[in-house]
């Protein structure tokens, strides 16, 4: 962002010896992820863990032409309106334990709310993609490893080496794979868990012992998985248009475990993150805490349970999470691509392989875009928005690589806040930041956000 306020809109630097090219320009961004979609397919990520197109250990994240619309293929269906009212209750019951937690602690001291909801976004990835029955909050052994993984410093030796040095990419991130597990780096231990998760439910499978998915009462993606488990010939695959490919629902055990990896991971900090700055932002914003307040009383009432069908009805709540991630946008390397093919995009020639990275906190707090009041929280600008305003928010990325948890995301942060507000408020005291010193790399979390808890009858 700050470069961007220096050299323009469209500007560009070195990754090792690949050109990298950094735009804000709307127009640009909407060609890139909408309009040429086909030329920009592969994601830009971090060199070491960008996956050359046979590697077996792939997922969705990182896939890209069939492969990818493989993967999406069989994922999809589990983010339905069906799917998600199906899991709705483990949502709710992990949001209970949530509030159970914060109760604890609302005597109207000051606390770091962020572990808080750390703890929930873990558990509720878990029990909806792993398979745990019970909320394990504060005691769950993935939480640690996942702050652990989404925290790393990314000056590392073997990241600056596979920039460096493309053509031996492969070798390295092979090496750092088989590292990680060997010295149980934080990711290792996390890939060795499921790993052995994984296994297990297969054994359960072999003897009898899981249900089917139609009669499970929740969804769960290790079986979900482990159902479309076969061998794929990712040679032949390569070879297909990831447009026109005809789909083969099935997937290698490695990528079983991957898929798990990426959804623990994309699940965890990203939900977390929105959270956290959310409950900033109300504490620094006491008007429109009440404002959502008295939305979620008069929607959800005095009854005890919060139905899904109640969440599409706060509005203004729509508002506020929305403008928390306008302000404060998640995972935004993902909002990057690789070129196919040699072409041109923002009056500037690339080649094949060369990258574009959308710079989304300068695109979200165009002024030009969003008025003169664009670096303000405002959720009243979300009541009527501009379609140049829509096409500029990318929280969950855009066009056909959005993000499939968008709306599984939305629903835990919404039924989290309803629970916690129904009952509390959330006050800016002395210790409250007054301003978030932010960390991180692949996502970009708060250091701390402190805020005194009080209930509402007080």
């Amino acid at each position: 962002m700050e470069n961007t306020k220096k050299f323009g809109k469209v500007w560009g630097y070195q990754e090792g010896p690949t050109n990298v090219l950094v735009i804000s320009e709307l127009k640009a961004v909407k060609e890139l992820l909408h309009s040429r979609f086909d030329e920009f397919q592969q994601r830009k990520l971090p060199p070491i863990l960008q996956p050359e197109a046979d590697d077996r250990d792939s997922h969705m994240v990182d896939a890209w032409g069939a492969r990818w619309k493989r993967l999406r293929a069989l994922v999809s269906p589990q983010f339905s309106n069906k799917s998600l009212k199906k899991i709705y209750p483990t949502v709710d019951d992990s949001a209970k334990h949530l509030l159970k937690h914060i109760g604890k602690n609302a005597n109207g001291a000051p606390i770091d709310i962020h572990p808080y909801f750390q703890e929930y976004s873990i558990d509720v990835i878990c029990r909806v993609a792993m398979g745990i029955k019970d909320s394990t909050q504060w005691e769950s052994e993935y939480a640690k490893k996942l702050i652990h993984v989404t925290t790393r410093d990314p000056r590392d030796p073997f990241f600056f080496l596979a920039a460096m040095s493309p053509f031996l990419r492969k070798y390295i991130r092979y090496l750092f794979t088989v590292m990680a597990k060997m010295f149980k780096f934080a990711g290792g231990k996390l890939l060795n868990r499921i790993e052995k998760a994984v296994a297990e439910r297969k054994a359960q499978r072999a003897k009898g012992g899981v249900v089917s998915l139609e009669e499970k009462d929740s969804i769960d993606f290790i079986d979900l998985f482990l159902d479309a488990e076969a061998d794929v010939d990712l040679k032949a695959e390569e070879g297909l248009s990831g447009k026109n490919a005809q789909i083969v629902r099935h997937m290698l055990e490695e990528e079983v475990v991957m898929q798990c990896f990426v959804f623990l991971l994309a699940g965890f900090d990203t939900t977390s993150n929105t959270l956290s700055y959310t409950a900033w932002y109300l504490a620094k914003h006491p008007q429109c805490q009440r404002r959502l307040q008295e939305e979620i009383d008069q929607v959800c009432g005095e009854q005890p349970e919060i139905g899904y069908d109640d969440l599409s009805e706060l509005k203004y709540m729509d508002c506020v999470v929305k403008e928390t991630l306008r302000l404060n946008p998640h995972a935004t390397i993902v909002v990057g691509r690789v070129a196919g093919q040699d072409l041109e995009i923002a009056g500037i020639r690339l080649k094949k392989g060369d990258k574009v990275q959308v710079d989304s906190y300068s695109l979200q707090r165009d002024k030009e875009i969003w008025g003169a009041d664009a670096e303000e929280f405002k959720p009243d600008r979300w009541l009527d928005l501009t379609s140049n305003q829509k096409d500029a928010y990318l929280a969950f990325g855009a066009g056909p690589r959005q993000c499939v948890g968008m709306r599984l995301a939305y629903i835990e942060q919404k039924i989290a806040l309803a629970r916690i507000l129904r009952e509390y408020e959330l006050i800016c005291g002395p210790k409250t930041e007054k301003k978030l010193d932010h960390s991180g790399w692949f996502t970009v979390s708060p250091a701390s956000v402190t805020v005194n808890v009080r209930k509402r009858d007080q």
